[in-house]
């Protein structure tokens, strides 16, 4: 089913960030509503952090709001092979109350949502970076070691980011396949140098795992792909917006607004992983 089929049920959150996630998670996951929350379920990738959660529609306001959205989790998750827990809400720029799932061991997840209508060439485009979609077994082979290169050196478990990154890219590939979006490769003499994909719903389309393969930083390879991508996908009609999420606290989001890209909503949520098996990328 292509992705602009795809009805995320309704009310659609406010967040950007959030009608383009809740819309992904539908290729092979369950997205339902409930009177105060929405249940985000991935059977085939239960360590997906942003594929299995709980998204409220307010802000956490207290003690009370913790121990009803924990229970909230338990009875819809927790009998699942989800081993963490999320939760996050649909209120831009609110953190709201997190000091009760602090108290319990949760981490605080900060994230910005970066949007663009129209974009510019970065500073130092690297003009010899060929932009094209990825094509065959060897190429997709070659964008999951980048990944998972990429991913793991930020991670403080780099063995269990580079599974979670070698699943997500099998998973990205099948929506390729199916027609929800592609895969791009910036190739520098023959190799792979960078790499990210782009799906589509509801007029946006959203960049997944933006990655640079460790010999080819610090030579305008993300940016120069982040912007030709870009480029195209606006100049094709049908796109009013590309969404771009990054962590609050990285800095990638430089890359991304030194192509046009700008800030439009800080998104919270609070996670506790048992062990903590992986730092996921999202």
């Amino acid at each position: 089913m292509p992705n602009d089929a795809v009805e995320t049920p309704t009310p659609l959150p406010r967040a950007v960030g959030f009608t383009t996630e809740l819309a992904l998670v539908q290729f092979d996951g369950v997205v339902q509503s409930r009177a105060d929350y929405w249940v985000v379920r991935t059977p085939s990738s239960p360590h997906f952090y942003w594929g299995n959660l709980l998204l409220f529609r307010r802000a956490p306001r207290g003690e009370a709001d913790a121990r009803e959205w924990l229970a909230a989790f338990e009875r819809e998750l927790a009998h699942t092979e989800v081993g963490h827990c999320l939760l996050a809400w649909d209120s831009p720029g609110e953190r709201g109350d997190t000091a009760p799932f602090l108290a319990r061991g949760f981490e605080l997840d900060e994230g910005v949502i970066l949007t663009a209508h129209q974009v510019h060439p970065p500073l130092h485009p690297n003009e010899a970076l060929e932009v094209r979609p990825l094509s065959g077994d060897a190429e997709w082979a070659e964008a999951v070691i980048l990944q998972t290169r990429a991913f793991s050196e930020h991670s403080k478990d780099a063995a269990a980011t580079a599974r979670f990154a070698q699943a997500q890219m099998a998973r990205y590939r099948k929506m390729v396949e199916a027609g929800w979006g592609v895969w791009w490769g910036g190739f520098l003499d023959g190799r792979l140098a960078g790499t990210l994909g782009l799906f589509s719903a509801h007029g946006l389309s959203r960049f997944q795992l933006v990655g640079t393969h460790p010999e080819f930083r610090k030579r305008g390879v993300a940016g120069t792909l982040v912007y030709e991508v870009s480029r195209r996908a606006l100049a094709s009609g049908g796109i009013q917006r590309l969404v771009m999420a990054a962590d609050a606290t990285y800095h990638a989001a430089r890359v991304y607004t030194s192509v046009g890209f700008e800030p439009t909503e800080k998104l919270y949520a609070v996670l506790k992983v048992p062990g903590r098996r992986e730092t996921a990328p999202s």
